[in-house]
């Protein structure tokens, strides 16, 4: 209820705002730094059709592109708050969509304007199908954000939610995000923003935190000061950036090994032994890989195989104490105290940890080998 009102305040604030008694708290662009194309038909739905207002950079070429995701519909699309915003990205080189998308069909608008974006839009608009970002706010981030994290929406290539909150399991890891938070909004919708953000990290999803600690909800028409001009520009800019080729490349890159990193942080141990187990098939002569699988057999419970993977890691210049302890934890559970205490024995006495307290160890906790290793001040 109380995300509810939330949404219900930002609401009245925005969508049901004039252009007249509404001002939003950034410069209005030059308009000759824009042009606008309104009512473009990007689908039907029955024998209704659905359309979009473009707000794209003067001038001709290619541009990343920001769909605003808000529930409107014909003469709505017109709302100041996007208008503002979409005139504000086009200035400063986005190409902004402002949709028809309904409440009863979001999904399905949703597919069929990407559908749309896709194969028409690059010819006929400027648009760049291959940097196509989206932007959620308030209550409709309930539905956007789970809409992108879907396999269905690949097209999408980064995400912007502003104050808002929704109900996500899987975090994708090849999709950036930009998640600003309002710090004087309600404290139940900013609790629930901090788990999210959590659970997303957790999962080693590349998303991004920006606080806007003096900022209310609906902050663009609330808080008019430099704070908020700033994080305006950030996001814009957070657009360009993680929707670039070169951004994405990097991206891509790096999704096996962040994916197998996420599985070890979130607990998913056996997807990680087995995403792990691919890697290290094609990468055999990089040892923080390796030891990074080890410490996946070794939260998997796999310990005869940690120990032999973490054995094949000796003189491979890692940090004795990054590899001497899961090392010792893996051998010693195999049964190979003298293996286990000899890797803890490498490990310099100013890095070596006190693990006279480790549950692990507890049964040799008491023996004068052990304790020699973690003399008393």
């Amino acid at each position: 209820m109380r995300r509810c009102a939330a949404f219900l305040v930002w609401a009245a604030l925005a969508a049901g705002a004039s252009a007249q008694d509404m001002r939003f708290f950034y410069p209005a662009p030059p308009a000759t730094t824009f042009q606008a194309i309104k009512d473009v038909q990007y689908g039907t739905s029955g024998a209704d059709p659905l359309r979009l207002d473009i707000y794209r950079p003067a001038g001709t070429g290619v541009h990343p592109t920001l769909i605003f995701s808000n529930l409107a519909y014909g003469p709505q699309r017109s709302g100041a708050f996007y208008v503002n915003w979409a005139q504000i990205a086009a200035s400063k080189g986005i190409t902004a969509i402002v949709p028809d998308l309904r409440a009863e069909s979001y999904v399905d608008d949703m597919v069929k304007l990407l559908d749309y974006l896709a194969s028409e839009g690059s010819g006929a608009h400027g648009i760049d199908r291959d940097a196509i970002a989206v932007y959620a706010g308030s209550g409709n981030v309930s539905r956007t954000l789970p809409f992108v994290q879907n396999a269905r929406s690949k097209t999408i290539k980064a995400a912007v939610m502003y104050y808002g909150a929704a109900e996500v399991k899987e975090y994708r890891a090849d999709l950036p995000i930009l998640f600003v938070r309002a710090g004087l909004d309600r404290p139940a919708l900013n609790q629930a923003i901090t788990r999210i953000v959590s659970e997303a990290v957790t999962q080693n999803a590349p998303w991004t935190l920006l606080n806007h600690p003096g900022g209310r909800h609906a902050f663009e028409i609330r808080n008019e000061d430099e704070a908020t001009r700033r994080i305006i520009d950030d996001t814009l800019a957070f657009v360009k950036s993680a929707t670039s080729q070169s951004y994405q490349t990097a991206l891509r890159n790096a999704l096996a090994e962040a994916t197998a990193a996420g599985h070890v942080t979130a607990g998913r141990s056996a997807e990680a032994v087995t995403a792990y187990a691919s890697l290290v098939k094609n990468r055999s002569d990089d040892p923080t890989l390796h030891l990074a699988y080890g410490e996946a057999l070794l939260a998997d419970r796999q310990f005869a195989a940690a120990c032999a993977e973490f054995e094949k890691l000796k003189g491979k210049s890692l940090g004795p104490r990054d590899l001497g302890i899961p090392a010792a934890r893996a051998c010693f559970q195999t049964g190979d105290v003298d293996a286990a205490l000899a890797w803890l024995r490498g490990i310099p006495q100013q890095y070596r940890p006190n693990l006279l307290d480790d549950p692990m160890f507890a049964s040799i906790r008491e023996r004068e080998e052990f304790q020699a290793l973690f003399p008393r001040k």
